[in-house]
């Protein structure tokens, strides 16, 4: 089980830009001006809970794991959501033992930080508790591969590259429009149309990969065992049946039922009570 009490800790980040003649200069301040508004935001000035979380390490270190996992929910409900206290809520559930919210909540770190050593290492371990040995299906190399290069970044830092790459497109244009000399304007033409489809690339990137954090597509199984059905409802047909812990992929919502899939063969109905959307 690996722990990392310095997980608490949310960087920061700071930037640059500029140029001459009076176009591009007045371009440059309202590109600088743009960059930092969307640095600001991105990077938050955001709610830092860092007395609650000392509070909620506190506990943790100290054992009191009921505690410490109170602590760290009251975190996300105020709003404040990151892998490194998903992690720690995970660490919390596993000591618990309770093995469906632990995964559940390793799932939710993985969804934001992915290449995570410490949070694989964890969810690996806390899966060979799991009663049901699911096999996930095998990838396909390019969607392997997109999914490794979606991971490299949070869709933070992606959609800040892709403001910063349009900055530096708008600057070239800028000396293609102004420029007299050749040079300089075969220059400019070219490091504007480089600049402006890394901002394209990077925006896609950033776009898809929040839609992948945001999305809710997959769940994990909270109640010790459930039937799953054939229809959503009571008088379905069990299918089979399901232990705490398992992950699933969520397709559909009917009232209060979840169509789920484990593979082609196993697709069926439960009950909304006994999943949580990771």
């Amino acid at each position: 089980m690996r722990y990392n009490n310095s997980k608490s800790k949310i960087p920061s980040s700071k930037l640059q830009a500029p140029r001459k003649t009076i176009w591009g200069f007045e371009l440059g301040i309202w590109c600088l001006g743009l960059m930092l508004l969307v640095s600001l935001q991105g990077w938050g000035i955001a709610f830092t809970p860092s007395a609650a979380l000392d509070s909620a390490n506190h506990a943790y270190s100290k054992g009191n794991f009921e505690k410490a996992s109170q602590l760290y929910k009251g975190i996300i409900a105020q709003g404040y959501e990151s892998p490194e206290v998903y992690f720690n809520l995970g660490n919390s559930y596993y000591k618990l033992a309770k093995i469906g919210m632990s995964v559940l909540n390793y799932e939710r770190a993985k969804k934001l930080s992915p290449q995570d050593a410490d949070i694989n290492f964890n969810l690996k371990l806390v899966s060979q508790k799991t009663l049901d040995k699911i096999e996930p299906a095998p990838k396909l190399f390019l969607e392997e591969w997109w999914d490794n290069i979606k991971s490299m970044h949070s869709e933070k830092t992606w959609g800040i590259r892709s403001i910063v790459c349009f900055v530096f497109f708008l600057f070239f244009l800028g000396v293609f429009i102004t420029t007299k000399k050749i040079l300089s304007k075969q220059l400019g033409f070219w490091l504007s149309l480089v600049f402006v489809v890394f901002s394209a690339i990077s925006f896609f990137i950033s776009k898809s990969r929040y839609n992948d954090i945001s999305g809710q597509n997959a769940a994990v199984i909270l109640s010790s065992s459930v039937e799953i059905k054939n229809s959503p409802t009571d008088a379905g047909i069990k299918l089979f049946i399901l232990h705490e812990g398992t992950k699933v992929a969520a397709s559909e919502t009917n009232g209060d039922w979840v169509k789920i899939e484990l593979t082609s063969e196993k697709v069926g109905w439960v009950k909304r009570s006994s999943v949580e959307f990771i």
